[in-house]
């Protein structure tokens, strides 16, 4: 349920009964950051226990707001705070089989990989994953992860249900120009290309493409319309945002690119991208269990791209659904693979019906 401010928030949880085993989910859009250690503290004091991020929007139905707050409320199996190579879990992640693990993650942390890792690691294919990355619109990392304790940078917050979520993922670009081997990077810090500088290949290509200069001042700017796709091995692609440069002129992206991996420089048009997310709608619909609730994930730069068109693509997922489309603009999607692994995607879709 979405509400314009903290006040609104309040005034309906005031009127919620939480038990000592329910959890609430506050999304905050970044707009509202100010007023989320205002709810962190009325909650603390009502005795709730809850969890949450910051994103650099909120979705609700046909609409992308970058203010207020969207609350749910869970009766969660487990929930930990997830630090790099290290989390609690005292759980057989057999007796998790099919139940949906929602993940909230800093999408700017250059440690989001390990972060995924640490968590895959104690819960394997069992449970099907669903989340994204949290953060501010204007891309500067700082906290925007919390929970009863405390805000939080460089973490990862994990709440699983015992409820089935069918999900999907798309994102409607397409092959450019490659593929190139990378060389070599660090997280996610993309350093060669063929033994080149990566900036200098894909500064290449771009200029090729688009007819300009591309300079470090209005990088991101240029290079939201064209992503990296890290081949996988079925030939899929999973694709991989620019959105920096550091002071060497290495290219930082939202979550790692693997070394000795294959990527090619990406392109999309409006028609593309917005046909992936009617077909992942009608995918999701054809399966979804038949009392459930949408939960989307959606890529900031996406929308950037999107632009005015946006709000269509969000209208397409909103038709063909019946309950009310909640979710937020993310920095890095997370959703499972058919075979259980969990994937981080960036310029992606990802879409959970979650059973009620």
């Amino acid at each position: 349920m979405y509400f314009e401010n903290a006040e609104g928030l309040k005034t309906y949880i005031n009127r919620l009964i939480v038990e000592p085993d329910e959890q609430l989910m506050i999304l905050a859009g970044y707009k509202s950051a100010d007023e989320v250690p205002e709810v962190m503290e009325f909650l603390n004091e009502k005795g709730i226990n809850f969890f949450g991020a910051i994103y650099p929007g909120l979705l609700t139905g046909k609409n992308n707001k970058p203010h207020g707050f969207i609350v749910e409320r869970f009766n969660p199996v487990f929930t930990s705070l997830v630090l790099p190579h290290m989390m609690r879990f005292n759980k057989d992640p057999a007796s998790m089989k099919g139940y949906t693990a929602l993940v909230l993650v800093d999408g700017l942390s250059p440690h989001m990989k390990a972060l995924i890792d640490t968590l895959f690691k104690k819960m394997g294919t069992y449970v099907n994953y669903l989340g994204g990355g949290a953060g501010f619109y204007d891309m500067n990392q700082r906290p925007c992860i919390f929970d009863n304790k405390g805000i939080y940078q460089d973490v990862l917050y994990v709440c699983v249900i015992p409820e089935p979520c069918f999900s999907g993922v798309k994102h409607g670009w397409r092959k450019l120009m490659g593929p190139f081997s990378v060389d070599r990077s660090i997280d996610n810090v993309l350093i060669s290309l063929d033994g080149d500088n990566a900036f200098e290949v894909y500064k290449e290509v771009i200029e090729a493409e688009e007819h300009i200069t591309l300079f470090k001042e209005d990088f991101f700017a240029i290079a939201k319309d064209h992503p990296f796709g890290i081949v996988q091995e079925d030939g899929s692609i999973i694709v991989r945002d620019p959105i920096g440069l550091n002071d060497n002129y290495e290219i930082i992206c939202v979550a790692d690119i693997p070394v000795n991996s294959q990527v090619y420089v990406l392109k999309g048009d409006v028609d593309s991208l917005l046909s992936s997310s009617l077909e992942i709608t009608e995918y999701c619909t054809e399966n979804a269990p038949d009392y459930h609730f949408p939960l989307l994930f959606n890529c900031i730069s996406r929308a950037m791209f999107l632009e005015d068109k946006f709000e269509e693509e969000l209208a397409n997922i909103q038709n063909k659904l019946k309950p009310i489309v909640q979710g937020a603009l993310s920095i890095g999607e997370i959703a499972s693979k058919r075979n259980g692994e969990i994937v981080i995607h960036n310029k992606s879709t990802v879409l959970g019906l979650i059973r009620k």
